[in-house]
C-alpha cells in the first residue's frame, strides 16, 4: 500500500491501491457540463453557514464554498474581503490560485495523450530527458503517481524571482538527486514540472495553450486561466486571517505543477466533467481512481472520496468528489492558516448530516492573573501602518484582526499562540518586562511581519 502524504490523508483512512495495467479508448471529446440553478436544502445550508460564519469570525477561513450533487448546488457562500485594505468582500466570481490541484489538470492532459496513441505511461522518460538520472528506469507513470525517486523540491515561495519552463526543466535534469524508481512515494513538483515539458514534446503546442484548448474553453470555464493576470476579481491572499500580506511567487513558476487561477464554480464544470467520463475516456479515468494521478483516493463512511489540495502563496484550495452521491466540495480561501484537513473534515461530516468537530473556541478563564497576559493588551502597528489590537473580554485574550477576533494563549512570557493558527508569535520586551512588539514567524520559523506597541 501506497501511503500519499497529503495533509488530507492525515484525517482520514486512505486505501489499498493496486496497480493494473490500463487500456486506454479513443475519446477527445470534451463536454461542457451545464449546471442547474441553486436549489437550497434547508438543513444543510443552514449547519454549512453557521459553521463557515464562525470560523471566519475567528479568523479561520475566508473564500468561496460551493457543494453539489450532481449539476444541482445544494450550497453556496462567499465569506470575508478579497482585498483587506479597501474592504472589498469576496463574493462567487472571485479567483483563486489553486495550487497542486492544476496537477489534476496536467494528468488528465498526459491521459488524452495517451487515448491518442502519442505517448505511454510504460515509456521510460529518457526519450524526453537524455541527462536525468535514472531516466531509463523512470516511466512516465512514475511522474504521475510520485515514485519517480525525485527528491522532494523546495516551496514556492523559494522560486527565483522570475521563470522560464525550459530553464526549470533544464535545472531538474541537471540538479535532481534520485534514488531507484517505485520504491515509495515522494511528494515533488518537479515530477509535473517534467510532464509539462512531456506535453508540450508530444503535442507540439506550449502547455498553457494546450490546457485552455482541450480543457478550459471546451468546459466554458471561462473565468479560469494558466496564467495570473491583472484581473480585480482576483482576490489577494493573507498570512494570519489577513493582517500580513502572503508571498507572491513568480508568474510561471508553479506552472504544470501549480498555476491554475479559477474559480469554485469553473472547478464544479471540471468536477462533473472529469468523473462523468466527459474529459477522458472511462478506462483513464479508471486509471487516475486506481493510480490516484493528481489526486487522492480515501474512504469515507465506507465509500470511496476523491480529494485534491492546493497550497500556493497564501491560497487555499479543496477540491472533492463522492461518487455515490455524485458530489462535489469545493473551498477556496485567501488565507494561509486555514486547515484543509480540519476543514474537509468538518465539511463532509456537516453534509452527512453530523455536526463539525474542529470549531475554534476561545479557552477561557475567569481572571487574568498573570502580569504578562495583561500587559499584551493594547494597540500595535506594523510598519506599513496595519493595525493589531490584542483585548480581554469575555473570559479570553483576544486578537482583533480586521473582521476576525482570534483566540490567543500566552506559553510563556515570550511566546504566545493562536488557536487554530500554526504561527509562531514572539513577544519581545523591554527591560521593565514590559510589552515592546509581537513578531510574526511561519511554522517553519521564516519572518513575516512585526507589530510595534503604539499609545
Amino acid at each position: 500500500m501506497r501511503l500519499p502524504l497529503y495533509s488530507f490523508a492525515a484525517c482520514l483512512v486512505a486505501q489499498a491501491i493496486t496497480m493494473p495495467t490500463a487500456a486506454f479508448a479513443n475519446d477527445a471529446s470534451t463536454p461542457s457540463v451545464e449546471i442547474s440553478a441553486t436549489t437550497p436544502v434547508p438543513s444543510l445550508k443552514e449547519s454549512v453557514a453557521n459553521y463557515l460564519k464562525h470560523q471566519n469570525q475567528h479568523g479561520q477561513f475566508s473564500g468561496n464554498v460551493l457543494i453539489a450533487d450532481n449539476n444541482t448546488i445544494l450550497f453556496e457562500q462567499s465569506l470575508g474581503l478579497a482585498d483587506v485594505q479597501s474592504n472589498r468582500a469576496i463574493n462567487n466570481g472571485n479567483l483563486f490560485k489553486v495550487g497542486s490541484i492544476t496537477k489534476q489538470f496536467t494528468a488528465a492532459a498526459i491521459l488524452r495523450l495517451a487515448e491518442q496513441g502519442k505517448l505511454s505511461l510504460t515509456t521510460t522518460v529518457d526519450r524526453y530527458f537524455p541527462n536525468l538520472a535514472k531516466g531509463d528506469k523512470i516511466t512516465v507513470l512514475n511522474l504521475l503517481d510520485h515514485t519517480a525517486g525525485l527528491q522532494r523540491d523546495t516551496a514556492w515561495r523559494d522560486s527565483p524571482k522570475q521563470c522560464r519552463s525550459q530553464a526549470m526543466i533544464r535545472t531538474i535534469t541537471k540538479t535532481s538527486h534520485t534514488y531507484p524508481p517505485a520504491l515509495r512515494y515522494n511528494f515533488s513538483h518537479a515530477n509535473y514540472l517534467l510532464l509539462g515539458s512531456i506535453i508540450e514534446q508530444v503535442s507540439g503546442i506550449d502547455y498553457n495553450t494546450f490546457i485552455d484548448q482541450e480543457f478550459l474553453r471546451p468546459l466554458d470555464m471561462k473565468d479560469s486561466s494558466m496564467k495570473l493576470t491583472l484581473s480585480f476579481q482576483l482576490a489577494k491572499s493573507y498570512e494570519i486571517s489577513g493582517l500580513i500580506n502572503a508571498h507572491i511567487t513568480p508568474t510561471e513558476c508553479a506552472w504544470a505543477a501549480g498555476g491554475l487561477i479559477t474559480t469554485s464554480h469553473d472547478l464544479l464544470q471540471w468536477n462533473r466533467a472529469l468523473h462523468s467520463g466527459n474529459v477522458v475516456s472511462q478506462s483513464s479515468l479508471e486509471t487516475m481512481y486506481r493510480h490516484q494521478l493528481g489526486m487522492i483516493k480515501s474512504d469515507y463512511n465506507g465509500a470511496p472520496l476523491y480529494s485534491m489540495e492546493g497550497n500556493i502563496d497564501g491560497f487555499k484550495a479543496l477540491l472533492t468528489y463522492q461518487p455515490q452521491q455524485e458530489r462535489s466540495i469545493i473551498a477556496l480561501s485567501n488565507y494561509q492558516n486555514t486547515n484543509l484537513s480540519l476543514l474537509t473534515t468538518d465539511l463532509l461530516r456537516l453534509t452527512n448530516g453530523e455536526s463539525a468537530i474542529n470549531k475554534v473556541s476561545a479557552p477561557k478563564s475567569d481572571t487574568v492573573t498573570w502580569q504578562v497576559n495583561k500587559d499584551l493588551v493594547g494597540n500595535y502597528q506594523d510598519n506599513l501602518g496595519v493595525p493589531l489590537q490584542i483585548v480581554y473580554e469575555e473570559g479570553a485574550l483576544t486578537a482583533k484582526v480586521n473582521q476576525a477576533n482570534i483566540p490567543l494563549v500566552v506559553k510563556n512570557s515570550h511566546s504566545l499562540y493562536a488557536e487554530g493558527i500554526d504561527n509562531k508569535i514572539r513577544v519581545n520586551r523591554h527591560a521593565n518586562n514590559t510589552t515592546r512588539e509581537i513578531v510574526f514567524f511561519s511554522r517553519d520559523g521564516r519572518y513575516l511581519s512585526r507589530f510595534v506597541r503604539v499609545e
